[in-house]
C-alpha cells in the first residue's frame, strides 16, 4: 500500500512539471552565439532583515568563456576562458584561479553549453525538473543539481523564463548554508560582438592564490 501510494505522489509530481517552455526557450538558446546583459542581485542571508542589493554585468560567449562583474565599478568578478576561472576580489587585491571544472567555478556557470545548447536531454543531464508553474505570465522552474559535487554547495536552482521572448528574466540559487542569491536580468544583448579582452584581467600587483 505504502509503494502504491509512493508512485501516485511520484506520478503526481512529475506531472505538475511543464516541460513544453522549457523545451522551447532551450531550441532559442542554439542560435546564441554570445549574451550581454546588465543585472541586479539580491542575496538573502538568514541573519539579515532585508537583502543586499548589488548591480552587475553578465558576458557570455561560446563555447565556456563568461564573466561576472558583480558591483559598478566591480568590486568582485569571475571571469573563465573555458578553462581556468579566475575570480577576483578588487579591493583586496586578492584572485584565485580554479579549474573551470571544479564545483566552485561551476557555481558561477550553472548553465554550461551542455545544458544550456543540449536540448531538453542535455538539461536535464544537468538538472533534475521538481516543479514548474505560470506566475503572472512567467514560466518559473524549480530544479536541482544532478551533480554531487554542485549539490554540495547548490541545494536549488530556480528559472523565470518569459515564453513570450524566450529569455531569461531571474535566476536563483539557493547555498547550503541556507542564503539564496536571485539575479534579475535587464537590457539582455544577443549575438553582439564581444571584444576578446572582456574575458582576460590584469592581475598586476594582485596576490594571485
Amino acid at each position: 500500500m505504502r509503494a502504491l501510494l509512493f508512485l501516485i505522489f511520484a506520478t503526481l509530481v512529475h506531472a505538475e512539471v511543464d516541460t513544453a517552455p522549457l523545451a522551447r526557450w532551450l531550441e532559442a538558446q542554439k542560435s546564441v552565439r554570445s549574451l550581454d546583459a546588465d543585472f541586479i542581485q539580491e542575496r538573502t542571508l538568514p541573519a539579515l532583515k532585508k537583502p543586499v542589493s548589488t548591480p552587475g554585468r553578465l558576458t557570455l560567449v561560446m563555447p565556456g568563456k563568461l564573466r561576472w562583474d558583480l558591483g559598478q565599478p566591480a568590486k568582485t568578478i569571475a571571469v573563465s576562458d573555458g578553462e581556468t576561472m579566475t575570480l577576483v576580489d578588487v579591493q583586496k587585491k586578492r584572485a584565485r584561479q580554479l579549474d573551470a571544472d571544479s564545483s566552485k567555478a561551476r557555481s558561477f556557470s550553472l548553465l554550461g553549453d551542455d545544458a544550456l545548447h543540449g536540448g531538453l536531454d542535455g538539461f536535464t543531464k544537468a538538472f533534475e525538473l521538481v516543479e514548474s508553474r505560470m506566475t503572472d505570465g512567467i514560466y518559473q522552474l524549480t530544479t536541482r543539481p544532478k551533480d554531487r559535487r554542485m549539490r554540495d554547495k547548490v541545494g536549488y536552482v530556480f528559472f523565470d523564463i518569459d515564453p513570450a521572448t524566450n529569455r531569461l528574466r531571474a535566476l536563483e540559487v539557493r547555498l547550503d548554508d541556507k542564503s539564496r542569491i536571485r539575479t534579475v536580468f535587464k537590457n539582455t544583448r544577443l549575438n553582439a560582438d564581444v571584444p576578446a579582452d572582456r574575458f582576460k584581467v590584469d592581475l598586476s600587483g594582485y596576490k594571485v592564490l
